[in-house]
């Protein structure tokens, strides 16, 4: 069963998605901080369990967050956590079409944030204890600006009232992203292209990502594999075809 996991940082952030919650779909509300971040999104995932155990899962964290010059919902392209400089890539092919921002993760509110970063205290933990049971592309993150460092507004009630006014958009993107899950790509395409491309289990994994998203998006992934295999191919061939595919699909 493939399971989607929303985490927020507190319950107000959570508000427009706990009707959601399913056998398919849990909702976690973590705590402020990288610390209690780390926590729960540690717990969520059994120890002893391998990304071949939870290749069906995917972890979308939904928050509020704060900017100098962007206002509205983001898709996070790179996080940056403050006190290590230590950069994350999140995947962006499942919520294609969203606008696009950086992310800096502080260890403290911030209240002189500079233009065009989101500022926010918990993604980059998110991210690393994620990342080391789930592969990058099923990782998510989703914020909605509500401060330029103003924090004295931010009341349970002014982030509630914020994050209910977005409940339809929230929901149509995690509708997406299930169906995406539940799309299964033509194993006979799979086994083919992985064979053409020389892959590696990881490999395997990113095409199988790739073709299910191109079936969801009503595209024929498995023609522009072969667009692009033109000639017998190496391993590292193999990922440079990925690459290009994967380019195509988010264009």
């Amino acid at each position: 069963l493939s399971m989607i996991h929303i985490v927020t940082a507190i319950r107000e952030e959570a508000a427009p998605v706990l009707h959601l919650s399913s056998e398919d779909l849990d909702v976690t509300v973590t705590g402020v901080g990288k610390v209690d971040a780390a926590f729960a999104v540690g717990r969520l995932f059994p120890s002893g369990l391998s990304r071949k155990d939870l290749s069906s899962d995917i972890l979308i964290n939904i928050g509020c967050c704060c900017s100098y010059d962007l206002k509205g919902l983001f898709a996070v392209n790179k996080i940056t956590d403050e006190a290590t400089g230590r950069d994350y890539y999140p995947d962006m092919l499942r919520v294609k079409g969203l606008p696009e921002a950086p992310l800096l993760t502080s260890d403290n509110m911030v209240t002189d944030p500079k233009p065009g970063l989101l500022y926010e205290m918990e993604a980059s933990s998110i991210y690393r204890c994620a990342s080391s049971v789930l592969s990058c592309d099923r990782i998510i993150f989703l914020k909605i600006v509500s401060d330029s460092g103003d924090v004295d507004k931010l009341t349970a009630s002014y982030i509630h009232d914020l994050m209910m006014s977005y409940s339809s958009e929230l929901e149509e993107i995690i509708d997406h992203i299930r169906k995406t899950l539940d799309t299964p790509c033509e194993p006979s395409d799979l086994d083919r292209i992985c064979d053409l491309l020389c892959a590696s289990a990881s490999m395997k994994v990113q095409v199988k990502e790739l073709l299910t998203f191109a079936q969801s998006m009503g595209i024929d992934g498995a023609s522009l594999f072969y667009e692009e295999m033109t000639e017998k191919l190496t391993r590292s061939r193999g990922k440079e075809v990925i690459a290009r595919v994967k380019a195509k699909l988010i264009s």
